[in-house]
């Protein structure tokens, strides 16, 4: 059966998007700035011009739209990472110190049009659940599949990331909330998602879990900066438990020696 065109866009996505010897990926999350502003690895002109060197040997890249036009070089050449639009903006995980709010709220801040005339791989958006008014999580839902849809449409990746409204997600000694994570997964899952972005399930164990639910594959968030050996426990997590890969900003572009932060976890991810 011949494969219609769209179909055959995404697949070669995927293909460029994924190792092709580990069928995994490092994405680097470039895109704090526009939720928390100037920080560290991203905060002065002359670490955002380092940044260009220092990711290239990426796999991906994440990043708004309208950031690229200062990292433009990153992108430019055969040996470049590929490049994934940030979708949404959203103000649920801003901390209390950087103007944060009870839940906040998410608003796109892209269009298809703009990631295709980019040279975009594909897009990434927030799902959140467990608002207290159910009529922003129907909101969340709606906005998923119209950008799934295009996604299809257009042969672009589409990454998800679920999450749940603010302290709701962690029990009291700060662990997630196992069960939930299921849920907003496996709703991630089931919108047409070709990737799953989630946070750390807190053990090897509870990843695998979390994978086995999933239809799709998961690919495990850095979240903040944290101890390397720590960091690096996450990403030996992801290859143990059958992931697609990591998705790491601060653990790569806040450390010490980001070029060689990016590629110890590297040589994790893809076994080298």
């Amino acid at each position: 059966m011949v494969k219609v065109t769209n179909q055959v866009g995404k697949e070669l996505r995927i293909s460029r998007f994924l190792n092709s010897e580990s069928k995994r990926t490092v994405m680097v999350a470039y895109a704090h700035g526009v939720l928390l502003g100037p920080i560290k690895g991203m905060e002065t002109n002359a670490e955002i011009n380092q940044q260009v060197d220092t990711l290239r040997e990426a796999d991906a890249i994440l990043m708004p739209m309208g950031f690229l036009p200062y990292v433009q070089p990153l992108f430019e050449g055969k040996d470049a990472p590929e490049m994934i639009a940030l979708y949404d903006w959203q103000s649920i995980s801003r901390p209390a110190n950087h103007l944060g709010y009870t839940e906040g709220s998410i608003e796109p801040i892209t269009s298809i049009e703009r990631v295709l005339a980019s040279g975009a791989t594909g897009v990434m958006t927030y799902l959140f659940i467990g608002f207290d008014d159910p009529e922003l999580e129907a909101k969340e839902v709606r906005r998923n599949y119209e950008v799934n849809e295009l996604c299809q449409k257009y042969g672009l990746i589409h990454i998800i990331e679920p999450r749940v409204v603010k302290s709701k997600e962690t029990n009291t000694d700060g662990t997630m909330k196992l069960e939930l994570m299921k849920v907003h997964t496996r709703m991630a899952a089931e919108l047409g998602a070709d990737f799953i972005k989630v946070k750390y399930p807190d053990t090897p164990e509870r990843l695998k879990e979390l994978q086995d639910i999933s239809p799709a594959p998961l690919l495990v968030a850095g979240g903040s900066k944290i101890a390397d050996g720590d960091a690096d426990q996450m990403a030996e997590a992801s290859v143990t438990a059958g992931t697609a890969g990591i998705v790491f900003g601060r653990n790569i572009y806040q450390a010490d020696q980001p070029k060689e932060a990016l590629a110890r976890f590297l040589n994790i991810v893809h076994q080298k």
